[in-house]
């Protein structure tokens, strides 16, 4: 279980966010991994702390999709 989110508390870390958001931490990690990788969730803010990356509450609340897989590509798909 996380911590408790306080009603000031801006950023959250992964376990965090995952609880916010009723999702598993692997989705959040996948979710940002494609944020950092400029692929998708162009919404999320997102920042570094130590070894940390947190993300800021109210992107999280602004955006009306996350997303957290993209779809495979067959063989004969455009990129």
């Amino acid at each position: 279980m996380a911590r408790k989110i306080s009603s000031l508390q801006e950023w959250l870390n992964m376990d965090q966010a995952a609880e916010y958001l009723g999702v598993s931490k692997r989705s959040v990690i996948n979710a940002l991994d494609l944020t950092k990788a400029n692929i998708s969730n162009k919404g999320l803010k997102i920042k570094r702390f130590g070894n940390r990356w947190l993300v800021s509450r109210t992107s999280l609340d602004n955006t009306s999709e996350i997303i957290t897989r993209l779809a495979p590509h067959k063989m004969g798909d455009t990129i």
